[in-house]
């Protein structure tokens, strides 16, 4: 056997695969701080699950949060419940669903791609799958898509197998139930709008090519499949409507879901080509395949090329079946986010690995595998620049710029150390993905698709070990701990502070998930910030975290800031001000200036002199 025989044989197959994206997602799992704003927003939901023992009602803080179902934070809180608990306030027990979900969909792609192009090439296709960008980011983020594309995948092998193998297993049926009921818990109808693509377009394709689709898809119709379903999201339906008065269904389907249709949902809107474009990036390293894919698969389709599979094209066509419509519909889609893609990725994977064993054996296309390889540096060289100090620094420069309340200079100074970070995986990546590009050029396609994964797996970790961690200057949330940190004005903390920390953070012009799901559910933000200090001495220390960069709040925060000193004054109060610290909000785009105030009764913290205090 050759050495790719052995690889894609056994338990060895499935443990490789595995690996590839759970250990390329395993830093940015524990390294990168809680991402704003649908991560955190994810995240807090189920953390509310946790803390007010309601499995039913998703909300963040007072506000029900209608838009998906509840699967993905029952996980989620399963998660944080077992490794830690709700109190911890750390974002990485609430990805675990995500991480795994991600890596096991990376197997199903593999049990999936065997019946349609067989093993060899569904293992290279998975390899590759494994290694896109897209799908190692998504399973560091605790969010819905990571669990989505195993469950997806998972019920469209099973489809696939009554396709190829027309065996009517009622087996086969069932599980293809269950991962649709368990897939619309977690995302609502994308899995069974993906997953009918691709089995209504291949036996439409099937009658048009031969008259007949075909019966194979009756045993779905056997009756424990769907009652399945129904069993499986009808009861919690049910009871979220009872629960919210009937307004999840309205805020879901009558908002969240028509808003994505009708228009640019929250901003997010592109051209049709939105998608395409991101190839380079996304599906970085199955790049390198993916034109060879198209022209290898339509030579098979259009006969110049035999068949080694038993079934013929069946498997090709299912596979564009699956992709080409679900890449369509959201390239059409008026809402656009990069990860809406995702569930077409596996099908795309799988014809890269079906393009590389026709490579292997033999299959002249030497323009479609140099535009492979150019669609390839494409997207290396631009994770390569933006992932390399100098862009930073270009961009934290540009962004010094755009305060108001403080001189660029000081901007930058206060930035120095975040402008270099190591680079010996940077280089890594650089190297890997000269090489498989070499690799490409001299044929040797097993080495190619080795050294691409391997130079996927090293950019991603230069980013989620060294560049991201470091650059606390697009972390508004970490830059706000760090300024109350100043003050010993982080809630729970006070072992570290030896002297009493506030019950709560007051915030004023910064209102972003992260520092709700970062600091604690009970911590307030805008519109809900008191104004006025409390006459009660239990309710000391008080402490407020100032956004004077806000050029929206109303009234101003300078303004507020200058109440609140008189109003210390008055009460006799000690007013620490904490040193300040600048960050970049990058979900707005706007400059945050942070300064933590800590108000005490009856004297300072400790007895020492604050920075800056009022008292009588």
């Amino acid at each position: 056997m050759t050495l790719l025989d052995r690889l894609s044989t056994g338990w060895k197959a499935w443990v490789l695969l595995f690996l590839i994206t759970f250990g390329a997602a395993a830093p940015g799992v524990f390294l990168l701080p809680a991402l704003d704003r649908d991560e955190s927003r994810f995240a807090q939901a189920s953390k509310e699950m946790l803390e007010e023992e309601n499995y039913i009602l998703i909300q963040y803080q007072d506000e029900l949060r209608n838009k998906k179902p509840a699967g993905i934070h029952w996980l989620q809180a399963a998660s944080t419940a077992i490794f830690t608990g709700p109190e911890a306030n750390e974002i990485w027990t609430y990805r675990i669903p995500s991480w795994l979900g991600a890596a096991f969909g990376t197997l199903a792609c593999f049990w999936a791609g065997i019946p349609l192009i067989g093993r060899r090439a569904s293992f290279l296709g998975s390899a590759l799958f494994g290694a896109t960008l897209l799908l190692t980011s998504e399973a560091h983020i605790s969010k819905t898509d990571g669990m989505l594309i195993f469950l997806t995948t998972l019920g469209i092998g099973a489809l696939v197998r009554l396709y190829v193998e027309k065996s009517q297993s009622k087996a086969m049926a069932l599980l293809f139930w269950l991962c649709m009921g368990t897939a619309f818990l977690i995302k609502g109808p994308v899995t069974p709008m993906v997953a009918a693509y691709a089995g209504v377009g291949v036996w439409l394709w099937d009658r048009w090519k031969t008259g007949r689709g075909g019966d194979w898809w009756r045993v779905l119709l056997w009756w424990p499949g769907p009652v399945i379903f129904v069993v499986l999201v009808l009861p919690w339906l049910i009871w979220i409507q009872m629960a919210t008065d009937g307004l999840y269904v309205q805020g879901a389907v009558g908002k969240d879901l028509k808003d994505k249709f009708v228009g640019a949902s929250e901003g997010h809107g592109g051209w049709p080509g939105y998608h395409l474009l991101h190839i380079p990036a996304w599906f970085y390293p199955a790049s390198l395949l993916l034109i060879p894919a198209v022209v290898a698969t339509r030579r098979a389709l259009r006969g110049e090329t035999l068949s080694a599979l038993g079934h013929g094209t069946a498997g090709l066509k299912f596979l564009l079946a699956w992709g080409v419509p679900t890449w369509i519909f959201f390239e059409l889609l008026p809402t656009k986010l990069s990860h809406y893609i995702l569930p077409a990725y596996p099908a795309f994977g799988l014809l890269c690995g079906y393009a590389a064993v026709q490579l292997m054996d033999g299959m002249k296309m030497p323009l479609a595998r140099g535009l492979g390889m150019v669609t390839f540096l494409i997207g290396a060289v631009a994770l390569l620049a933006v992932s390399y100090p100098g862009v930073t620094s270009y961009f934290m420069a540009e962004t010094a710029g755009d305060f108001t309340t403080v001189s660029k200079q000081e901007v930058l100074g206060a930035w120095a150390g975040y402008r270099e970070f190591p680079l010996w995986l940077w280089a890594a990546g650089f190297a890997l993905a000269g090489l498989a590009l070499v690799e490409s050029a001299r044929l040797r396609m097993g080495a190619a698709i080795t050294l691409a994964v391997l130079s996927s797996v090293a950019l991603g970790w230069h980013v989620r070990i060294y560049m991201l961690p470091s650059q606390v200057w697009v972390q508004p949330t970490e830059t706000a701990r760090l300024a109350l940190e100043d003050v010993c004005g982080v809630p729970g903390e006070d072992a570290a502070c030896n002297v009493k920390t506030p019950a709560r953070v007051l915030a004023l012009g910064y209102a972003e998930p992260s520092y709700v799901l970062s600091l604690g559910t009970q911590n307030l933000h805008p519109p809900q910030t008191p104004l006025d200090l409390p006459a009660d001495e239990a309710a000391y220390p008080v402490v407020y975290l100032l956004n004077f960069e806000d050029r929206k709040a109303e009234p101003a925060i300078a303004d507020v800031a200058a109440s609140l000193r008189e109003q210390a004054r008055r009460l006799g109060l000690c007013l620490t001000e904490g040193a300040p610290y600048y960050a970049l909000n990058y979900s707005n785009g706007d400059p945050v200036h942070f300064r933590a105030w800590r108000f005490d009764w009856g004297g300072c913290p400790g007895g020492d002199q604050p920075s800056s205090s009022t008292s009588q």
